[in-house]
């Protein structure tokens, strides 16, 4: 399957001649394709019935807006409930069709030129819209489903056991983990991404990649980081509105030391109230609005910095990073940030121990925090950077606040005899902060995280000595 504007293949893709594509039959490379999947033939079943049931549950949807009033709280939340599991349940779905459309050549015989353009031409028929990078997901995975080689992720998609984004980053980051781990299968690979943590969806699987890349050939990371610091981008332009959009493209050193950066100033602040100025309010910038500030704040100081106007304070910026002690000594391994996630090489976390006030966070056998910066004891500044370094961010469930919107919160609340320690701190945004104390939830907290129970009242409210 082809495309107007194609770009670099993934597992699964092939290219073939011919403005629409021509005959996909036969082996690319000697790598089986979709033709070596037999289509299944018409035959009578349930399929009429399901069809129908289908074009009825479209029409009913039509219907629920105006419904709504007739629902309860419990029902509309029920009702969210199954809808959002249609939402992600439909685009498996369709994709598995789309891969059939595929397999018996219903793409190829249509009048349009891709798969991208087959899908978007139903989505028309159907009075709707798919976003472009939708439909190049789905027809990528699509594409891929019929490759005897990724049957692993065919099964996955077939039985709702990953999203499309992840389907398409495991079959996108297998390939460039292969090489480091030669004695893996292609199907183990597939199957470890498509078994991470659902929440930590694409991203979660490029990162895994980063991180296994830089354990088992951190010169291949380096080199690679080296080629895209090399072609790191910045450009802008004024939109129909009036307003300027700058699209940047960083290399991860450059990104965390940037996001770190926007970060740190980004976080919801109270402010003044304009009747009564000694009454503060709460914030009601958007998140977009507060990391533009930020990064507007942080380029006025800069400037005034080299106008003469102000003298440099601090250091460049702050970012906590957990590494071995090797990467910093020997340059040997690699580093994260934890604000932001990125997998840092250890040439990247070497420079940014020079250019950046980095804190160098020491880790045990599970992922805790052993050690944070200079053997000392733990004061109120390095308890809460021990915490972020272990919570990322809110711990409450479903919750992706990350740590610069976050308080550290008394598990065992200090009145009821609750110390202030690592073991007894969890990191809640403001409003799941709030929420703990009000339902009176309690969380069961190791060395290694945070689980919450919520189950209310759950919270001591007195000194059990």
């Amino acid at each position: 399957m082809t495309t107007n504007n194609p770009g670099p293949l993934l597992p699964g893709e092939v290219e073939v001649s011919g403005a629409r594509g021509g005959d996909v039959s036969g082996d690319i490379d000697g790598m089986p394709t979709m033709s070596d999947v037999t289509p299944a033939p018409v035959v009578p079943g349930r399929a009429a019935e399901i069809l129908e049931m289908a074009r009825e549950f479209r029409a009913a949807l039509d219907e629920v807006p105006g419904a709504l009033y007739q629902l309860g709280e419990e029902g509309l939340s029920d009702l969210m409930t199954h809808l959002m599991g249609v939402h992600v349940r439909a685009a498996q779905v369709a994709t598995v069709v789309v891969a059939e459309a595929h397999i018996r050549g219903e793409v190829n015989t249509s009048v349009s030129a891709s798969g991208v353009q087959w899908i978007t031409a139903h989505a028309v028929e159907a009075g709707t819209m798919v976003e472009p990078r939708d439909a190049k997901t789905m027809a990528v995975v699509a594409e891929a489903y019929g490759d005897r080689r990724n049957a692993v992720v065919a099964d996955a998609v077939r039985e709702g056991r990953c999203t499309l984004a992840v389907a398409r980053a495991a079959l996108s980051n297998t390939d460039k983990v292969a090489p480091v781990l030669p004695g893996a299968s292609r199907d183990e690979l597939l199957g470890h991404f498509l078994h991470l943590d659902p929440a930590l969806g694409s991203r979660g699987v490029s990162a895994l990649t980063r991180m296994i890349i830089a354990q088992y050939a951190p010169d291949t990371l380096s080199a690679q980081d080296a080629k895209l610091e090399a072609v790191e981008t910045l450009s802008w332009f004024t939109t129909p509105t009036g307003m300027t959009r700058l699209t940047a493209e960083l290399a991860p050193a450059s990104a965390a030391v940037m996001k770190s950066a926007i970060l740190a100033l980004s976080a919801p602040q109270p402010v003044p109230c304009d009747e009564h100025p000694s009454v503060t309010v709460a914030d009601e910038r958007t998140p977009g609005k507060r990391r533009a500030d930020a990064l507007t704040e942080l380029i006025t100081a800069a400037a005034k910095v080299l106008a003469g106007d102000a003298s440099p304070t601090g250091a460049a910026a702050t970012a906590l990073v957990t590494m071995d002690l090797d990467v910093l000594t020997e340059g040997v391994g690699h580093g994260q940030v934890v604000a932001t996630g990125d997998v840092l090489d250890a040439g990247a976390a070497r420079r940014l121990a020079c250019d950046a006030q980095v804190i160098p966070i020491v880790l045990g056998a599970r992922s805790e925090p052993l050690d944070v910066g200079r053997k000392e004891r733990l004061v109120t500044k390095g308890l809460r950077t021990a915490v972020i370094t272990r919570d990322h961010g809110c711990t409450f469930p479903g919750c992706d606040r990350p740590p610069g919107m976050c308080e550290v919160h008394h598990v065992n609340p200090w009145w009821a005899g609750g110390e202030t320690c690592l073991i007894n701190s969890a990191m809640l945004c403001a409003f799941h902060h709030h929420l703990v104390h009000r339902l009176g939830l309690l969380a069961a907290v190791t060395a290694a995280g945070v689980c919450w129970d919520l189950t209310p009242d759950r919270m001591p409210t007195r000194d059990a000595a």
